[in-house]
C-alpha cells in the first residue's frame, strides 16, 4: 500500500503539474530543441511501443498472451534541478522526466497512465531508463488484474543516435500493488522506438 500511494503522488504530480513548468526551465538545461547527445538538455520524446504482454503465462491459461502497443509522450524536463539546483550536476549522469501514454494490446485492453522515467546515460550511447506509473486499466477480453486503478514498473536498455533518437528493450510489470486481494498482474516484453518531437516537428516542415 506505501508503494502505490507513493508511486500515485509522485506520478500524477510530476506528469501533469511538474510538465507545465517547463517554461521556467533553469537556463542551464537550454531548450528541449537540442538533439545532439553531447548537451545534458533531452528532447521531448514520441515513444512508440510493441511487444508481447503476458509473455510468462503458460498456453492452458486462457485470455492471457496477446499483443502489446503503446505510445507514450516523454518530456524532456529534467525534474530534480526544479527541485533544487544542486542536483543539476546530476544532468549528465541522470535525469529525471515526467511521462503520460496509452497501451492497448490484441484482446482489447486499455491502459492509460502517467509517471516519470529516470533516464541513466551509458557513456555517449547507452541508455538505461527506469519508469513507474500509475494509470486506468480495462481488460477487454484480457484477463482482470483485480482493479480499474493500476501501477506499471518498466525497465529499458538500449542506444542513443547522435540525433537522440532511441531504441530500447522493454520489460514491464503491471499490476495493483496490493489495492485488492486480486493482485496477478501481467508482464510484458517488448521494444520501443523513441523519436524526438522536434524531428517530427521538421518532417511536417
Amino acid at each position: 500500500m506505501a508503494r502505490s500511494l507513493l508511486v500515485a503522488l509522485i506520478s500524477f504530480v510530476l506528469s501533469f503539474s511538474v510538465a507545465q513548468a517547463a517554461p521556467n526551465t533553469p537556463p542551464a538545461q537550454a531548450t528541449n530543441s537540442d538533439t545532439s547527445t553531447s548537451s545534458t538538455a533531452q528532447p521531448d520524446l514520441l515513444s512508440f511501443g510493441a511487444g508481447y504482454y503476458d509473455f510468462d503465462k503458460g498456453k492452458d491459461q486462457p485470455k492471457t498472451n496477446s499483443a502489446d502497443f503503446r505510445l507514450e509522450y516523454r518530456w524532456g524536463l529534467s525534474i530534480l534541478p526544479l527541485v533544487s539546483n544542486y542536483f543539476s550536476s546530476w544532468d549528465k549522469y541522470i535525469q529525471f522526466h515526467p511521462y503520460v501514454g496509452f497501451e492497448t494490446t490484441s484482446r482489447g485492453m486499455t491502459y492509460g497512465s502517467g509517471g516519470w522515467a529516470m533516464d541513466g546515460y551509458i557513456g555517449r550511447h547507452g541508455i538505461f531508463t527506469w519508469s513507474e506509473g500509475v494509470g486506468l486499466y480495462q481488460a477487454g477480453d484480457s484477463h482482470s488484474l483485480g482493479s480499474f486503478v493500476e501501477f506499471r514498473s518498466m525497465a529499458e536498455l538500449g542506444w542513443r543516435f547522435d540525433n537522440n533518437m532511441r531504441i530500447t528493450a522493454a520489460l514491464s510489470h503491471i499490476s495493483n500493488a496490493g489495492l485488492t486481494k486480486h493482485n496477478n498482474g501481467a508482464e510484458i516484453a517488448g521494444m520501443y522506438l523513441h523519436v524526438p518531437v522536434s524531428l517530427i516537428a521538421g518532417t511536417l516542415h
